[in-house]
């Protein structure tokens, strides 16, 4: 080869290398570019983060007209970092977007409310964490207001908060505190156009009240209806009743043929606590009394004193959780004017056994107060009456002669006494303290057969710190044996 042709091939190898050297050169350029991770994976690279958030903002009319908004934002799960990086196919804004509009939702600015449930000292969760979005706080603190209403009167309301309330001179009610037992916290962000999201207070007012959106169950009266049965029928109370129908002021409003009335069960997501200090004028119905006397023969009868109602003024402290009776305490008792008792003689040479249905006695001390009357509460018949007041550890009585037929402890009704009256009919006492019988034992009417108490699962539950609380006595009267084909009969019928 000539040395002109050496040349040649050289120049031409120096050439080819250095636009080889050039290329590589070019390949290894760094590039600042965002790298866009959905639910942290990682869809695509663009040049700029505004412009994607310009194009999903621009693209998502239906959303601004839905929530009558500004803005729209990316996904929560959205996230753009910067990187510097080389040879990285760059999307665009709308290929991002196309990749993520119908597997993410995208985002608007609001507020995330968070109810915290209840957990009791001992661990018992009675409720748990719920949260709701809305656009603006005062969506949430109105219906908050309109919540409470259903609970507490407005002027009532506004009375304790203002601290005008009409002092009380002889007897009445002050409120001594009203607070939400629940944690609520509020923090302001991107919301997710994917759930609910409340724009109208008297939307989430029903929220909160009931638990639900799904429509409440109807009721279109019939001739002869009144409030009071509708609502037993559909296993309500009078009071849920009337707090799931606010147009009713009282159980004795009139009803029309046709009328339509809501049945819904309320489940409110939280617990509003009301402490109340209460003065009373309580009558003292009078005991009956009855003594065998051994000289007279059997089925003698003759009344020896008749009885005579008397007159207290009771002064307790209610809580009440939701409008019900939670806790009561009578802390002051004066005497009025004291109560007679009636006493019947009866000729007898033995303890009875068999009860007299035409004369009962009142199984706790007096006064007293009944939290929870015979019938339905939360969709539940309560079958029979919540005994309280007259303290942890005071004395239950036998309710009629009869004889012991359960006297002992479990689970749900603590400890706990069935009374046969060999009549066909028992009486039951629950939650105590001490059993002072024994099954098959006789007991006469007005034995104290035990203690009142708070065993067995009672609301409040006892704690540490309150040993007390929940102390009540549940006592109620059957026709025929209790849970086994017996009828529960409303005690408050035999006095």
């Amino acid at each position: 080869m000539s040395k002109k042709g050496i040349i040649t091939i050289i120049v031409c190898a120096l050439i080819s290398s250095i636009a080889l050297f050039w290329g590589y050169e070019t390949f290894k350029s760094p590039q600042e570019l965002y790298r866009v991770y959905l639910s942290g994976k990682t869809i695509g690279y663009i040049k700029d983060k505004e412009l994607l958030e310009t194009y999903i903002d621009d693209e998502q009319i239906e959303i601004k007209d839905k929530y009558k908004v500004d803005k729209v934002y990316a996904p929560n799960n959205l996230d753009i970092i910067k990187e510097i990086t080389y040879n990285k196919k760059v999307s665009t804004e709308k290929e991002i977007y196309e990749s993520i509009k119908d597997i993410a939702p995208f985002t608007i600015q609001g507020y995330t409310v968070t109810i915290k449930g209840i957990i009791e000292e001992d661990g018992t969760v009675t409720s748990k964490d719920k949260e709701i979005y809305v656009l603006n706080k005062e969506t949430f603190e109105d219906a908050v207001k309109t919540t409470v209403s259903v609970f507490v009167t407005d002027t009532d309301y506004q009375n304790f908060i203002n601290g005008t309330q009409p002092e009380l001179k002889d007897v009445g009610k002050l409120i001594e505190d009203i607070y939400i037992q629940n944690q609520i916290t509020i923090k302001q962000g991107n919301i997710s156009t994917e759930g609910k999201i409340f724009t109208n207070s008297d939307e989430l007012s029903r929220y909160l009240l009931f638990g639900t959106l799904e429509e409440q169950k109807k009721y279109t009266v019939k001739s002869g209806d009144v409030i009071s049965d509708i609502a037993y029928n559909n296993k309500l109370s009078v009071k849920e009743f009337l707090i799931a129908n606010p147009e009713f002021t009282s159980e004795n409003n009139l009803l029309y043929e046709g009328q339509v009335v809501n049945l819904g069960l309320i489940n409110p997501l939280f617990s509003l606590i009301e402490e109340d200090h209460v003065v009373e004028i309580q009558t003292q119905k009078f005991n009956t009394k009855i003594e065998y006397d051994s000289s007279l023969l059997v089925g003698f009868e003759k009344v020896k004193q008749q009885g005579v109602n008397g007159t207290l003024k009771v002064t307790k402290k209610v809580q009440k959780n939701n409008g019900e009776v939670e806790l009561s305490v009578i802390t002051n008792t004066e005497v009025i004017k004291p109560a007679v008792n009636k006493i019947i003689v009866k000729g007898s040479k033995v303890v009875p056994t068999i009860g007299n249905p035409g004369v009962w006695y009142w199984p706790t001390n007096k006064p007293y107060d009944i939290t929870s009357y015979f019938g339905y509460r939360w969709g539940k018949l309560h079958e029979g009456l919540d005994i309280s007041g007259t303290g942890y550890g005071s004395p239950i009585y036998a309710a009629n002669n009869g004889t012991v037929e359960i006297a002992r402890w479990d689970k749900t009704n603590g400890y706990y006494i069935y009374i046969n009256h060999n009549n066909g009919y028992y009486s039951v006492y629950a939650h105590m303290k001490e059993l002072y019988v024994k099954p098959g034992q006789a007991v006469s009417m007005g034995t104290q057969i035990g203690t009142m108490g708070n065993s067995g699962y009672v609301v409040p539950k006892p704690t540490a710190a309150y040993p007390t609380r929940g102390t009540h006595l549940h006592f109620s009267i059957y026709k025929g044996y209790p849970y086994r084909g017996g009828v529960a009969v409303n005690p408050l019928r035999f006095y």
